[in-house]
This record gives C-alpha cells, structure tokens and sequence, in this order.
C-alpha cells in the first residue's frame, strides 16, 4: 500500500511536476496538500505544455483521482480558468477531480491586500507573486478565512465573507475597499464560481484513509520547495504554508504512519526566485548559461530565476527536515556543456567552516561557499534511458551527491519529455 510524497528539496522550480506526472501513470490517487496558484508545475506531454497551478499534475492520467487537499488556498477564479486551458471534456475532470471542504479561498481583497503591502516594502519586499496567497493563510491563522465546505450554504457563506472583508476594509484604500470589500457582490459572485465545484467537496482525510485501506497508490505533490518553508525556510524570504513532508499530514488529514516513502526533487545545480539568501549565486557567464539552456523563468511569473551550483549544505538540511528516502535529479542534461561543475560542500563565514545550515541569519546572509569542482563530461546525456549510458563523469558526479548526502538518486530527469528519466530505483 505504498503511499509517496514528493517534495521540492531547495527552493522550488526543481521539476517536480514533471515527475509526478510520469509517477501518477503508477498512482490510483494524486494530492495536492499546500501552496495556491503561486505553484507553477510544468508538464509536457504529447508535444503540448501544460503549466498546473492548482490543479495535481495528474489531471491528464485518466485512472488518477486527484485531490486538492485542504492546505491549499484556492482562487475560485484561476481554479476555472486553469481546468478550461488544459481542455479536458467537463465530464473527465468532474470525473478526476474532489477538492477538500477545509481548503480556504482567496478573494480579491486578498489580491489587493497582498499588492499593497508588497509595495509598502519597498527595497525590503519579500518578492511574493501578489497572487493573495500570504493574506489567505493569514486569514485562516486569524480565523477569518472562507473555506470551500462554507459554500454549501449560502447564508453562512454569506456571514463568513462578512466577517472576513470587514477585518480588511479598514486596511485597504478606501476607493480599492469599495472595490473587492462589498458582501453581497463578493458573496454572490463567487458562489457563482463555486457553482460547479459544490458536489466535488469531500473530506479528503476519509477518502485517502479508504484509499489506502484498499490498497492503492497514493502520491503526494509538493509545492514551492523545502527552503520556501513558513518555518524551517528562509525566512522571511518564504511562502506562507508548510512546503516539508510533515505539510502532507495537516494538509489532507491523514495520519504520520500513512506516509510509506518521501522522496526530494532536485535540479543538478541550484535556482531561486525572488529575495533571500542564496549562497551559491552566480553573478557571472555560467550563471546566465545555467538560465538560458535551463529555460530558468518562473512558470507563474516569468521572472528570471537566480542561478548558482548545487549546495550541498542545503540539501542536507533538506534531507533531514523532511526524512528523504531518497533524492530525484533533474536537468542533468543543462550541464552536458560544461568543463568544470562546481559543487559547494561547506560555508565560511568570519573564519568558522559550516558543514550545517547555519543557526544565525546573519552568518546565513554572509556565508561564503566552499566549492569543490568536478570536471564535466562535455556529451550529451538526453539519449540515456539507463544510468550506464550516462558519461562516466556524469556517472561520478551523481554517485559523488550520493556519498555526500549519504542519500540514494533513484531518478534522474535528463530531458524535458516525461520519457526522458532514468529509474534506478523502483520508487512505488
């Protein structure tokens, strides 16, 4: 009854939408347990693209039920528009779809409070993608959120939009509350919204419990990634929910003892978007060559992203903050270029060598890598379809993170097709 959660091991973009759609050919049931439409999981498949932001990546696998789990916060508006771009007959994604009864909604006045206060920040903005989400979990800390389950009476939905936009009318502009903080309109309008979702609303907990007491595969999706964590992230240069393993359990209502397997996602070198530390940047030509053969813009916000090398000092807190079983590597195939492939395996800050994530953010920010350099193996590697094809210096690279890490890669993504992944490990 193996159930496996994938989880985004630096600082998300690492393709873990790729992986989970080639796992859900494997999967009864797909779960989405945090995050909102600030996720951007690519996929490609039969030659077309797909961006999901809410949506699980296994909406395009018939056998797959997909869930998305009461962590999440949901757009109503971006949910419609994303289920009408994949262009799925209505009867198949009705078919393939629960959303849980706990999961919160973002509304427009948390668009235009998140707009706001991203722009009273200033020099010292967080980088959010302004899509609402941080004011939707606020909500749901402040118990003053709208949940999905709230739609399925309309006159309590109506009195929890009131109190919602009544604890936010004062903090807007008042011409942009007069805007987004009307009850009735926003009432009215979004039960419209919610309209075609109303008989998908479930408990997840109890469909994923019967799910695994009848034995099926159950695959969880990560968003974002280990170091966007609300708490053991960068802070505050994070996303507003729990991006870790412990995440699936408060967000879909299943116990610790029904995760099986937690596997990591990982590029073959390092990227981040938006503010906050990042050791091992490059601020020169290999990292613009890392961003431009690796297609490194922001599926949801076409930012450039930050580029460096793999750190192995990130990953290991990543290891252990979410008991990997395992990592998965991807975009091998970016470095097939490269003479020399930098790895840093330490920090050194005012004279001390860090080998853990340091505990003060000031040594974090000040932190230089340690680097040791691999040579490159100047071949190509999208052709491999198993791990003795690779070139053998791709082949010590790879066995070298392991060793590092003392971490097995199960997988290895050296292509942008689902087809092109090497399985070394059977991982459901």
């Amino acid at each position: 009854m193996p159930s496996l959660v994938i989880i985004g091991a630096q600082w998300g973009d690492e393709g873990k939408g790729k992986i989970v759609d080639a796992l859900a050919d494997q999967a009864d049931v797909v779960v989405r347990f945090q995050g909102g439409d600030n996720a951007g999981h690519t996929v490609f498949h039969d030659g077309q693209k797909f961006v999901f932001h809410i949506l699980p990546c296994g909406i395009l696998r018939p056998r797959a039920m997909n869930l998305i789990g009461g962590g999440v916060v949901v757009n109503p508006t971006k949910l419609t528009e994303e289920l009408a771009a994949i262009r799925l007959p209505e009867s198949a994604w009705r078919r393939r779809l629960r959303i849980s009864g706990e999961a919160h909604l973002i509304l427009d006045c948390h668009l235009a409070l998140d707009q706001a206060a991203e722009a009273r920040r200033g020099s010292l903005k967080i980088g959010t993608t302004q899509r609402g989400i941080g004011p939707a979990y606020a909500d749901r800390a402040a118990r003053t959120g709208v949940r999905m389950g709230d739609s399925l009476e309309p006159d309590y939905f109506r009195a929890r939009v009131k109190i919602c936009l009544d604890s936010h009318r004062a903090l807007l502009p008042k011409e942009r509350a007069r805007e987004v903080c009307d009850v009735e309109k926003v009432t009215e309008e979004t039960l419209a919204l919610l309209k075609p979702f109303r008989d998908l609303i479930v408990d997840t907990g109890v469909l994923l419990d019967t799910a695994r007491r009848n034995g099926k595969h159950i695959l969880y999706e990560g968003a974002q990634g280990t170091m966007l964590d609300i708490g053991a992230g960068t802070y505050p240069y994070v996303t507003s929910s729990h991006t870790i393993a412990g995440g699936v359990c408060v967000g879909t209502g299943i116990g610790p003892h029904a995760i099986d397997r937690i596997l990591g996602v990982s590029k073959a070198y390092a990227t981040r978007v938006g503010e906050g530390p990042f050791t091992t940047e490059l601020h020169d030509a290999t990292g613009e060559i890392l961003r431009s053969i690796g297609g490194e813009y922001g599926a949801t916000t076409k930012r450039p992203r930050r580029c460096g090398w793999l750190d192995i000092v990130q990953l290991r807190r990543a290891a252990r903050l979410n008991s990997l079983d395992g990592l998965i590597l991807t975009k091998l195939d970016v470095l097939d270029g490269l003479e020399q492939i930098g790895v840093c395996t330490a920090y050194r800050c005012g004279g001390k060598r860090y080998t853990e994530w340091p505990a003060n953010p000031v040594d974090l920010a000040k932190a230089e890598p340690v680097y040791t350099f691999l040579p490159g193996w100047k071949q190509t590697t999208t052709g491999a379809t198993i791990f003795q094809q690779l070139p053998a210096s791709a082949r010590a690279y790879i066995n070298q993170i392991e060793h590092w890490l003392d971490l097995p890669v199960v997988m290895i993504s050296n292509g942008q097709d689902r087809k092109q992944l090497i399985t070394r490990r059977k991982v459901f």
